[in-house]
């Protein structure tokens, strides 16, 4: 890897986020004239001019959108690079890759984290957040040990374990005329509704599950409107530009201007597995997979237990 080049995607990536030299460098924590070199020296080495000035900053040329896909992975890849050498330094050992998806990131991957510490107080852990095809991909080139994903059957030779049922909530805009009851909606009820959902193409599973449970509500959802990730669709919904079936862990961040209600009646998820590829198993696999089994019990020991009074 030239970590020079990548540098310089991360400041290409930088200006083309902000839209502005200035800003970009001030995020940088660098001058502007510097970071002007940088983006000169990289549109030398690529061939390429990547960005365009304007009256009101800079944006990117169609050769530096066709770039900037790229230059994030790179940059997401760098970071957990750094991360993870940054944990070896300190002597830790037995480095595990993780990949997890947005919306496991706070009931998912937390409790496994914990139960990684646990189990070896010395796993140097790096974690990279990536929707469910990604993971899958970053499985099959041995670039992760294990993924939090939303998959509900084994695609060999990737294996999953389930890590328990998802509860599907609704995101709707504060003052929402359905929020009126405070009582739980039926699926029913979002006909109407503009829906705010992901593409297919990050969780075929997922995505084909809630238009199932819609469909068998009786409609098709309106007006949909496909965001990139979970938290898009958050921030999307406190705009006003639609409602969104989202995962109960979503709610954890309480995000301004959305109201969450429970759905009334059963309505099929695909809920967060934890995956991993059998060709590539290995110590830091074993390690996820122990881990999974801890949270799995302590889940089971939490839940509620109906007990029967003794006749007699």
């Amino acid at each position: 890897m030239d970590f020079r080049l990548v540098k310089r995607l991360g400041h290409f990536l930088a200006v083309a986020e902000e839209g502005h030299f200035g800003r970009a460098a001030q995020k940088l924590g660098m001058s502007q004239p510097p970071l002007t070199t940088q983006i000169q020296a990289l549109e030398q080495e690529l061939g390429v001019k990547l960005l365009e000035r304007t009256r009101k900053g800079a944006t990117p040329t169609r050769e530096g959108q066709a770039l900037l896909p790229l230059a994030r992975r790179l940059a997401e890849d760098a970071g957990a690079l750094e991360s993870l050498a940054r944990e070896l330094r300190t002597g830790r050992h037995t480095p595990i890759a993780i990949a997890c998806v947005t919306s496991g990131l706070f009931d998912h991957l937390p409790p496994l984290m914990r139960a990684l510490r646990r189990l070896n107080t010395d796993a140097a852990i790096a974690v990279r957040e990536l929707d469910t095809s990604l993971a899958l991909e970053a499985l099959h080139r041995g670039e992760v040990d294990v993924a939090l994903v939303r998959l509900d059957h084994d695609r060999p030779p990737i294996r999953i374990r389930p890590l328990g049922h998802d509860h599907l909530l609704v995101a709707l805009p504060e003052g929402h005329r359905l929020l009126a009851s405070g009582r739980p909606i039926r699926l029913a009820a979002l006909k109407e509704e503009p829906m705010l959902t992901l593409p297919r193409a990050i969780s075929a599973a997922y995505h084909d599950a809630l238009m199932a449970a819609c469909l068998d509500a009786g409609f098709e959802p309106r007006g949909t409107r496909e965001v990139g990730s979970a938290m898009a669709q958050l921030g999307f919904v406190a705009s006003g530009l639609g409602v969104a079936l989202v995962s109960s862990g979503m709610a954890c961040i309480r995000p301004p201007g959305v109201a969450f209600r429970p759905l009334a009646g059963p309505v099929r998820a695909v809920g967060v597995s934890l995956a991993w590829n059998e060709e590539r198993e290995s110590e830091a696999t074993r390690l996820a997979l122990a881990a999974a089994r801890e949270v799995l019990r302590e889940a089971d020991a939490a839940s509620p237990r109906v007990t029967r009074r003794r006749r007699g």
